[in-house]
């Protein structure tokens, strides 16, 4: 679901934010990169649904994203 919305919000927003003059148009082309980064991680993701059960994958995913989040905060901890 988070796909899809990526690229339902993430190619129209690129696509214009090119049309604009300038250094503007820099954010366009960081959408639009941000955007064909994301693909590789979504047809991985396609391919996990088709074999591990979705309730069951989100769960990991979730915990993986935790994992994540928690590394980096700490990383921003100064001492």
């Amino acid at each position: 679901m988070i796909g899809i919305i990526v690229f339902a919000l993430g190619i129209p927003s690129g696509i214009y934010g090119l049309t604009l003059n300038g250094g503007a148009s820099l954010g366009g082309v960081l959408i639009l990169s941000g955007v064909i980064l994301f693909i590789p991680f979504f047809i991985i993701d396609r391919i996990l649904v088709k074999r591990i059960k979705p309730l069951k994958l989100s769960i990991l995913e979730l915990i993986f994203s935790l994992i994540i989040l928690l590394c980096y905060n700490i990383q921003q901890i100064s001492i």
